[in-house]
């Protein structure tokens, strides 16, 4: 979790900080703080870097390079010049195994030798991954793009308000990917007419051009990427320099045909995120008396409260779409980070449908009760029949089964690979109805 802390710097910072006083000319550096406190409470150095950071693309990396098949992540990792704690390397292996990176062995799947060829991090790499399968790639190297880099939406200095009712504006399906989706979109739209229109587009919606434009050119890497790993066909314009968002044209229609279906797009997500959940708690309902009787009273945002299974009670980041809902279709939401501040907050929230959660999680059968296994059954469900749930369970074995397929043969098409097609298309059809 990202924590903002306010910490002293190390003797070494307040070094460098006092030559900068004496680059140009003579200076003097005046520090804010005692010579006692700079002997004895500074540390030396700063924490090193693979002590603040995630770790898991760096294991995945460890577990495909041959120079290391005969060692495991542990043994590598106590070999650098200050290595990190045995608890940090436990934890990334096991968001890896959460991810569906690593198996129970600590062995790399097909998913995750997929993700190891990725650049990016392990959940936007499995974001770009799916789009692909479920053809909606530049609806998914869209949002992978937003998360890999920055939110387009920007609050300027005394219009935070009138920023978030722009935002609140572009909601859609109770997602702050989704709704980033929405605004890109319109941006683009614009930008079809004229660079100019585009840049009035962002200036009146508190958008920021510069980013929408990165985003455009990142999304352009992250289909040269799923190019080089044959989850897409090869394109040779994807080598030409690019001065606006060509991704849905080089794909083509088939690629992105399920590019507007919302219930996958939060499905994806789900699959991307996953374990990183939220239970969304309501209070007891309650009513108020009227003229014809007894009515339920609407639910307040302040009322909800939001459950993690490692933090316990968090937050929805103020500037979230979902900070002033009241009432959610599915009590689960699924986020991108948490911020330690005053308060545990959650960012880059969506709320997802229950059944993604029982095609993209790990399932445990019993007696006809299957449990989504988020940290030891910590979200069930019960269905009427066992027999539905060793339907569920198989197709999910089928997906991964497909995965593992396309490993061993990147150039497999999955769309005209007939049992493939069909396990894509009944994923599809389950998960969006209602």
């Amino acid at each position: 979790m990202e924590s903002l802390d306010l910490v002293w710097v190390s003797r070494a910072n307040a070094k460098q900080r006092r030559g900068r006083a004496g680059r140009v000319m003579p200076g003097v550096c005046v520090h804010l703080y005692t010579s006692h406190r700079y002997q004895y409470q500074f540390s030396e150095q700063p924490v090193p870097e693979i002590h603040r950071i995630p770790l898991e693309q760096l294991a995945l990396k460890i577990k495909i390079l041959p120079l290391f098949h005969k060692n495991n992540v542990h043994e590598v990792l106590e070999k650098t010049i200050e290595p990190p704690s045995k608890s940090n390397i436990d934890g990334a292996l096991s968001r890896l195994q959460d991810v569906g990176a690593l198996d129970k062995q600590f062995e790399l799947t097909a998913l995750g030798k997929h993700l190891a060829e990725l650049p990016v991090d392990v959940r936007i790499g499995k974001l770009i991954l799916f789009g692909a399968i479920f053809c909606c790639v530049d609806s998914t190297l869209t949002m992978a793009a937003c998360l890999s880099y920055k939110n387009p939406f920007v609050a300027p200095f005394g219009k935070k308000a009138e920023a978030d009712a722009k935002r609140k504006e572009f909601a859609w399906a109770q997602s702050d990917q989704l709704t980033t989706l929405k605004a890109y979109r319109k941006w683009q739209q614009a930008m079809k007419r004229s660079n100019h229109a585009a840049i009035i587009f962002a200036s009146e919606n508190f958008l920021s051009h510069k980013t929408l434009m990165m985003l455009a050119d990142i999304k352009h890497q992250l289909l040269g990427l799923l190019a080089s790993i044959g989850f897409v066909p090869d394109m040779p314009d994807l080598r030409k320099k690019m001065r606006k968002d060509s991704v849905a044209s080089l794909t083509g229609t088939e690629l992105n045909s399920n590019g507007e279906n919302e219930r996958l797009l939060s499905a994806i997500l789900c699959a991307a995120l996953y374990p990183n959940v939220v239970k969304v708690l309501t209070p007891e309902k309650s009513f108020h008396m009227q003229a014809g009787g007894a009515v339920p009273r609407q639910t307040l945002s302040e009322e909800l409260k939001f459950k993690t299974k490692a933090d316990g009670f968090v937050a929805i980041h103020p500037s979230s779409v979902n900070s002033t809902v009241g009432q959610f279709a599915s009590p689960y939401l699924v986020y991108q980070e948490k911020v330690k501040t005053s308060r545990v907050f959650i960012r880059e929230c969506s709320m997802v449908p229950q059944l993604p959660f029982v095609l993209f999680s790990a399932i445990e059968l019993h007696n006809g009760t299957f449990t989504v296994s988020l940290e030891d059954g910590w979200i069930m469900f019960q269905v009427e029949k066992h027999e539905v749930a060793e339907m569920l369970k198989a197709i999910r074995v089928e997906l991964i089964n497909l995965l593992e397929e396309k490993i061993n043969d990147p150039s497999l098409n999955l769309l005209h690979h007939e049992r493939g097609n069909r396990i894509i298309k009944a994923i599809t059809t389950i998960i969006s109805k209602d």
